[in-house]
């Protein structure tokens, strides 16, 4: 059985140096097994950089990165997905020609067992992964809400049923860490509702911890239970929602002395 007082995730001294310009500077961040955790800032705060070196599209220049206790910092994305990070996109990144149904098949294949040579020889353990993983599909799009759209094409779905759908391809392999970059871009107030509801489900139904990079401060004050805030690439605060609403720094960060509630 797991150990729960071992941190899902935790970034030690992490810093990420493009040539003279340092994008993330020394982050220490600790994200509890079954956290919803915000990571917020002002354009240009290093958050999406953390993204990439979370899950390996960036190698930090000096620093840790543990999944449950393991350093994975300089693993490849596919290593890491593995080990059970999993990301969505700040631009959604679908396969625009492929039907709802096959994108969430291309997540699931990153935990099939069957070789290539099975596959082309249509052996029964592919038929029998390939029929399993129809029918997982099939439940995550119902558990998502998307199972009506599954024979549509991707690029012919509403922005925030798009949204959904990375979100399905992302749980579809299975991952004990979600990573959301700014899920709710783009989004009118009512999908804007319905994601907060959303990501604390799947929070709830599939055991995640979940790290969330959000600018709309209503979606990350309303659902994240800690955040830190980042500014220029360095740790300004971390807390509650309401530690740092009322934060001086934070606030000055974003508006110059306004209040981050209503960013």
């Amino acid at each position: 059985m797991a150990d729960t007082n071992i941190p899902a995730l935790v970034c030690e001294s992490v810093t990420m140096r493009f040539g003279g310009l340092t994008a993330v500077n020394g982050l220490n961040l600790r994200v509890p097994q079954g956290a919803l955790y915000g990571l917020i800032g002002p354009n240009g705060a290093g958050k999406t950089t953390v993204f990439n070196i979370v899950s390996g599209v960036l190698c930090p220049s000096s620093g840790a990165v543990k999944l449950f206790g393991a350093d994975v910092a300089g693993l490849t994305p596919d290593r890491i997905a593995h080990r059970g990070i999993a990301r969505t996109f700040q631009n959604i990144r679908l396969f625009r020609n492929l039907t709802v149904l096959d994108n969430v098949l291309v997540g699931l294949h990153l935990r099939r067992e069957a070789n290539l040579a099975e596959a082309l020889l249509a052996l029964p353990r592919h038929r029998s992964e390939e029929a399993q993983m129809a029918a997982t599909a099939a439940q995550l799009l119902e558990e998502i809400g998307l199972q009506d759209v599954s024979h549509y094409r991707a690029s012919a779905l509403p922005y925030g049923q798009q949204r959904r759908l990375e979100i399905a391809r992302a749980l579809a392999t299975k991952p004990a860490v979600l990573l959301l970059d700014e899920p709710a871009a783009g989004m009118n107030p009512a999908e804007t509702e319905d994601l907060m509801r959303l990501i604390t489900d799947i929070r709830d139904r599939f055991s995640l911890t979940i790290l969330l990079i959000e600018h709309e401060m209503k979606v990350v004050m309303g659902i994240c239970e800690r955040m830190t805030v980042l500014d220029h690439g360095e740790t300004i605060a971390e807390g509650t929602p309401e530690e740092i609403q009322r934060n001086e720094r934070v606030i000055k960060a974003y508006l110059g002395g306004g209040a981050v509630a209503r960013n």
